[in-house]
């Protein structure tokens, strides 16, 4: 008989990781699930404040109610919980192998000048074909002053991916993309407040517009028309992992994205760095070709990690079968 085992526990965040979480740590839970031949798979519940609507408990407590089950791949309807247990169940049925040995991930940057200062001296931007940028948190002329900033740090070739939670008013957006070159900008990312007014801002910026996993939310539940998914603004969908739930069903989206003649973007919740060797294998699954960057730029958000990062060289992951783990190695034996 199955057996699951939930494993709470706590990160300390690094510098960077508090920078983009607003915190010193992070909660989350390791699910582990172990077969009648002792062989175990893992999978990660990490849900982020302002991202997932549920919390680590809600989660916890909806892995608890599964465990007790131990039903396979029985849907709870909470997102983060969903993901730990599609992670360990496609891992157990070896369904999370690589389908390329690279993919390409955009380099993620803090919005402030220094900080593209720090990285275009540490050369970080070298051969990066994507870079992604916060927007809607500053106001429009510091963001102007560290997008600006940004632009001539980067190669001539390379385009900025610009992230803004809906926070932004239209007429915001398009003061800060004022004088921009369309060119240099590779998608605005739900930036605005209401999406029924991204195609205005499109004609009114000449940008491209993705929008992120909440789209998929309204697909589900809300009915949100193909008109506004696969309007002819849109060049990118973005499914954050865990805000899907389930790893099948981000794949199967992925898949009805190309055939609108959109790109998916594999992105994370600022998950761990096994989390991240799910997401790149996932990438690689998506998008074996190795079309577009993915959303994977995140691999120091944490102080401690009990994965290593996997090796990222101009703009390009490597994709490798996941490490074994253990209750030593998660430091559930501390």
């Amino acid at each position: 008989m199955r057996q699951a085992t939930i494993y709470p526990r706590r990160l300390e965040l690094s510098d960077a990781g508090k920078i983009a979480m607003h915190c010193t740590h992070r909660e989350i839970a390791m699910l582990e699930l172990r077969d009648d031949d002792n062989a175990c798979a893992w999978g990660e519940c990490a849900p982020l404040t302002g991202v997932h609507r549920e919390s680590i408990a809600d989660a916890i407590e909806g892995l608890r109610f599964w465990s007790a089950l131990c039903a396979s791949m029985m849907p709870l309807g909470i997102p983060s919980a969903d993901y730990a247990i599609s992670t360990a169940e496609l891992q157990r049925r070896n369904m999370l192998q690589p389908a390329a040995a690279h993919i390409r991930i955009a380099t993620f940057v803090h919005a402030s000048v220094a900080e593209v200062e720090r990285l275009s001296e540490a050369r970080a931007f070298d051969g990066v074909a994507s870079v992604k940028m916060k927007i809607g948190r500053l106001g429009v002329r510091e963001e102007r002053r560290v997008l600006d900033a940004l632009l001539c740090a980067l190669d001539d070739g390379a385009r900025v991916r610009l992230d803004g939670n809906r926070k932004m008013s239209l007429d915001a957006c398009v003061e800060l993309m004022q004088g921009i070159e369309p060119s240099r900008v590779e998608y605005l990312e739900d930036p605005i407040a209401s999406p029924f007014e991204l195609a205005t801002l499109a004609s009114r910026t000449g940008m491209r517009i993705a929008l992120d996993e909440t789209l998929l939310e309204w697909m589900r539940g809300e009915g949100v028309p193909d008109a506004l998914a696969f309007a002819p603004c849109v060049t990118a969908h973005v499914v954050r992992l865990s805000c899907v739930g389930r790893i099948e069903l981000a794949l199967r989206h992925a898949k009805l994205t190309r055939n609108h003649g959109v790109h998916a973007i594999c992105s994370t919740a600022y998950e761990s760095n096994f989390s991240l060797r799910v997401a790149a294998i996932v990438a690689s699954q998506m998008d074996p070709a190795n079309v577009v960057a993915h959303g994977l730029g995140t691999s120091e958000m944490y102080a401690h990690d009990f994965v290593a990062p996997l090796v990222v060289a101009r703009g390009v992951m490597e994709v490798q079968p996941l490490p074994v783990l253990d209750r030593t190695s998660i430091g559930a034996d501390e």
